[in-house]
C-alpha cells in the first residue's frame, strides 16, 4: 500500500525522520527524502553543503539516517518563488483592484497577476495575459459574457471569475424565457448588489422567489415591464419579498396594476419607485427610514385608490421623506391638505401631476406648510398666475426647479414674474400652458387668418402672448406646445437647453435668442421659417464668437477694418477670452 505524504506546505517538525532515498537516487529529494514529483522542498539549501557529517547519539540513533551519497554531491535547482494566499487572488480579482500597476516590478499589484496567469490555462487564447483579458470580458455585456466561456477553458475560467466578482447586473429576459434561465444567470453572480431586468414576458412570484434566493445580498433591483409583458405580482408577495430583503434599499417596479392590497414593511428601504398602480383598496407603507417615494397611477377614470388615506399614513409611518412624487388624475385639494397635516419637515421636492382640483387654494396650503422646498412639480393643476404669486413670496431663495406644464390658467404674465422673482431658478417647465385650446383642435387649424381676425377680443390675450425672460442662472427652459406665444426674448448667459416643440405661433421676426452657452435648441413642429431664424441667432453667435481679430481705422478716418493680430500693437486675445474660445460648443438646432 502506497505511503500517503504530507502537504509540502506543511511545516516539518524538529522530530520528522527524513527518509533516505534509494541507490538511483532520482525519484526523491535530496534534502528532505520526499518524492520530487510535484514536490517543492522547504528545508533550506545549505543542508547539502556540510563537509562534516555529524555523529549521532544513542537517543537518536534510530532516527538519525545518512544521506544519499548521490543528493550529496548533486547540485540542486533552486526552489521556485511560493503562491499566494486564496484570500490575496480573490482580491485581485475585483474590478477595482485589478489593472495594470505602474508601480515597480517587486510590487504586490505584480505578484497578483503572476499568480492569476500561473492559475489558469491560457495556452489556447493566444498567449494573451490574464489581466489584458480579464480588462476586456468585463466590459462585455452578459450575453457576450456567455459566449466567451465557450472559446477555451482559460477564457472559461476568466469569465467564471467576472461573474462571481459582479456587483451590478442589467438583463433583459426575451418574450419565450424561463425562470430557470434567468435563475441560472443569477446563480452566476453570488455577490450581486444591484439587479436591473427588463421583462419582455410575464412577471409573477416565481421570478421574486429565484432573486430572493440567488441574490442574498441584494441593495438595489428594478423591474421594468414592456408591452408584450404583464405584472401579475401581487401586493402580499410584494410585502414578503421586501419584508424577508433586509439589505434591500431601492425598488423599482413598473406594471404594478395587480398589486391590490398593499403593505410595505423594511427598516432598511429608503427609495421606492412604483409605476401603473390602479384600484388600491390599501397601501401602507411602513418605512421610517424611506426617503423617497414615486407612486403613478393609471390615468383611468374608475380608479377607486383613496389617496387621502394613503398620504396620511405617510406622515405616520415614514418621518424622513425628502421626495414626494405622486401622478394621479384623483388628486384633489383634500389630499394636499392631508400632505401639510403630516408634518414631513424634511420634505424638499414635492410633486403632484396631473391633480386638476388642484387649485390657488392648494398652493396656499402647501407654502403655509413647506417653505424649504427645491422642487415644485404642479404639472396639470388649475393654479392661475395668484398661484405663481404665492410661490414667489414663499420660495424666493430656496425654489430651483419649478414645473408648471399643462396648467391652462397661467399666461406668459405669471411666467415672466416667477422668472424676476426666482433668482435661483434652474429648471423652468411651461409645457403646453401659454396655449389656446381652440387652436390646438384640428378644426381651428383649418381655418383661415380671416376668422382669426374675427375672434373677440377676450381670447385675443390668449393666442398673441409675449414672453421676455431675463435670468442669470437659468439653465434649461421648455415651452413645448405653447401655441399661444407669439413673441419669445430671452437673455439668459447660462441657457444650455430650449425646447420649443409645437410652438406653431411664433412668429420669427419677434424671436431674440441672447444664450452664449445655448447648447441645444429643439424645434420640431415650428415652421420652417421659424427654424431657419433659430439656426441663423445661435450660428450667428457661434461665429461672432470666433471672429476676435481686433479693428483698425484708417488714418483718414473713413472705414474701419480688421486686421491680423501680427500687425496689432495689442495684444491678441487674453487668457479668459482664448479659455471661453476653446471651450465654446456648436449649438444644434433639433427637428425630428
Amino acid at each position: 500500500m502506497e505511503r500517503r505524504h504530507s502537504h509540502p506546505s506543511t511545516p516539518i517538525s524538529g522530530d520528522f525522520v527524513p527518509k533516505p532515498g534509494k541507490k538511483r537516487g532520482s525519484y526523491n529529494c535530496g534534502r528532505c527524502g520526499l518524492p520530487k514529483k510535484g514536490h517543492v522542498c522547504d528545508l533550506p539549501k545549505d543542508l547539502n553543503n556540510h563537509t562534516e557529517v555529524p555523529t549521532p547519539t544513542s537517543s537518536d540513533a534510530k532516527s538519525f539516517v545518512l544521506p544519499s551519497p548521490l543528493s550529496a554531491i548533486r547540485p540542486q535547482p533552486p526552489p521556485p518563488p511560493p503562491r499566494q494566499a486564496v484570500t490575496q487572488l480573490r482580491r485581485a480579482l475585483s474590478f477595482d483592484d485589478i489593472g495594470v500597476s505602474d508601480e515597480s516590478p517587486g510590487s504586490d499589484d505584480e505578484g497578483k497577476f503572476l499568480d492569476l496567469e500561473s492559475e489558469l490555462d491560457l495556452s489556447g487564447s493566444g498567449k494573451l495575459p490574464a489581466n489584458c483579458l480579464w480588462e476586456v470580458l468585463k466590459r462585455l455585456p452578459p450575453s457576450a459574457l456567455l459566449s466567451s466561456a465557450k472559446v477555451c477553458k482559460g477564457w472559461r475560467d476568466v469569465s467564471r471569475r467576472i461573474w462571481r466578482s459582479a456587483e451590478e447586473l442589467r438583463l433583459g429576459v426575451p418574450v419565450k424565457a424561463q425562470v430557470g434561465h434567468v435563475g441560472s444567470v443569477l446563480q452566476k453572480c453570488p455577490g450581486l448588489v444591484k439587479l436591473s431586468l427588463r421583462m419582455k414576458s410575464d412577471v409573477d412570484a416565481t421570478m421574486l422567489a429565484c432573486i430572493a434566493f440567488s441574490c442574498p445580498n441584494l441593495d438595489s433591483m428594478e423591474i421594468l415591464t414592456s408591452d408584450t409583458s404583464v405584472n401579475r405580482i401581487t401586493g402580499d408577495e410584494l410585502g414578503r419579498f421586501v419584508a424577508d430583503k433586509r439589505c434591500l434599499t431601492n425598488l423599482k417596479m413598473e406594471g404594478c396594476s395587480n398589486l391590490g392590497s398593499l403593505t410595505l414593511s423594511s427598516t432598511s428601504l429608503s427609495t421606492l419607485c412604483l409605476s401603473d398602480l390602479f384600484c388600491h383598496s390599501k397601501m401602507v407603507f411602513n418605512c421610517p427610514s424611506l426617503k423617497e417615494i414615486s407612486l403613478n397611477f393609471s390615468c383611468q377614470e374608475n380608479d377607486n385608490t383613496d389617496l387621502t388615506a394613503m398620504v396620511d399614513g405617510l406622515g405616520r409611518s415614514c418621518p424622513r421623506l425628502q421626495n414626494i412624487h405622486v401622478a394621479s388624475v384623483r388628486l384633489t385639494h383634500a389630499v394636499v391638505l392631508a400632505l401639510t397635516a403630516a408634518n414631513l419637515r424634511g420634505l424638499r421636492m414635492l410633486s403632484l401631476v396631473l391633480g386638476s382640483e388642484i387649485t390657488d387654494a392648494s398652493v396656499a396650503a402647501i407654502a403655509s406648510s413647506y417653505s424649504r422646498l427645491e422642487l415644485l412639480d404642479l404639472s396639470g393643476s388649475s393654479i392661475s398666475d395668484s398661484g405663481i404669486g404665492m410661490i414667489c413670496n414663499v420660495f424666493p431663495e430656496t425654489l430651483s426647479k419649478l414645473l408648471l406644464a399643462l396648467c391652462p390658467n397661467i399666461t406668459s404674465s405669471g411666467i415672466q414674474f416667477a422668472s424676476a422673482q426666482l433668482p435661483n431658478l434652474e429648471l423652468m417647465d411651461c409645457g403646453m400652458s401659454i396655449c389656446n385650446p381652440d387652436l390646438d383642435s384640428p378644426t381651428a387649424q383649418e381655418n383661415d387668418n380671416g376668422e382669426l381676425r374675427r375672434m373677440p377680443s377676450s381670447k385675443l390675450h390668449l393666442i398673441y402672448q409675449k414672453l421676455i425672460i431675463k435670468h442669470s442662472r437659468l439653465k434649461k427652459l421648455s415651452l413645448w406646445g405653447c401655441s399661444g406665444l407669439d413673441a419669445l426674448y430671452l437673455n439668459c448667459p447660462e441657457l444650455n437647453d430650449l425646447n420649443l416643440n409645437s410652438c406653431m405661433n411664433l412668429n420669427p421676426e419677434r424671436l431674440l435668442l441672447q444664450c452664449p452657452n445655448l447648447e441645444s435648441v429643439h424645434a420640431s413642429g415650428c415652421q420652417d421659417t421659424l427654424v431657419e431664424t433659430l439656426q441663423n441667432q445661435v450660428f450667428g453667435d457661434f461665429m461672432a464668437e470666433d471672429n476676435h481679430f481686433p479693428c483698425k481705422r484708417l488714418p483718414d478716418g473713413s472705414k474701419r477694418i480688421r486686421v491680423p493680430h501680427l500687425f496689432s500693437p495689442q495684444p491678441f486675445d487674453d487668457a479668459k477670452k482664448r479659455k471661453r474660445r476653446i471651450s465654446k460648443k456648436r449649438c444644434a438646432v433639433l427637428v425630428y
